[in-house]
């Protein structure tokens, strides 16, 4: 995926305004959306670059530029995803908010989070699925997941905070 970095000039090292990356966040945006959308209709496998590109409303070259391979885009789908349902989470439950509650307590707490996900959230948890499957049968290495990996880090943290207070209110 491309990244800008901006300078003093708010121009970017590539010559590029504010409005030009706007506009290519928004264009890797649709993308992303897109991929998602079809990767939970149709699963991973049976979608082209090609298909998503055109679906997309992007050229196929476009597409390479943003996204190497397959492979990298259904990576960076999974992890937006993600990323996006756990901002949603952390902003409505925030990990402050369970600082003091008993383990059991952020027990519940995390599972009614799941079960949440589960009524609400279904085509995430399609794709998850199908994202399991993928990067099994592609053999992805785990240097390719590092990103998917980071996305996940409100979890982790969450699981941590709970098995700490456990071990500390010995339940």
């Amino acid at each position: 995926m491309q990244v800008c970095v901006m300078t003093r000039r708010n121009e970017t090292v590539m010559g590029k305004s504010e409005k030009q990356i706007e506009k290519e966040k928004e264009r890797n945006q649709k993308i992303l959306d897109t991929a998602f959308r079809l990767f939970v209709e149709k699963k991973i496998e049976a979608v082209s670059m090609d298909e998503i590109a055109k679906a997309a409303g992007v050229g196929r070259a476009t597409l390479f530029r943003c996204y190497e391979n397959k492979t990298e885009l259904v990576i960076a789908v999974c992890a937006d995803r993600w990323k996006a349902y756990l901002d949603q989470l952390d902003a409505t439950r925030p990990i402050s908010s369970v600082q003091e509650i008993p383990a059991v307590g952020r027990f519940v707490f995390t599972l009614d989070s799941y079960i949440e996900m589960y009524q609400n959230h279904k085509d995430l948890l399609q794709y998850n699925d199908n994202f399991n499957n993928y990067v099994t049968h592609q053999n992805v290495e785990e240097k390719e997941l590092e990103e998917f990996h980071a996305s996940l880090r409100s979890v982790d943290t969450r699981l941590h905070m709970m098995y700490e207070k456990a071990k500390e209110d010995k339940t």
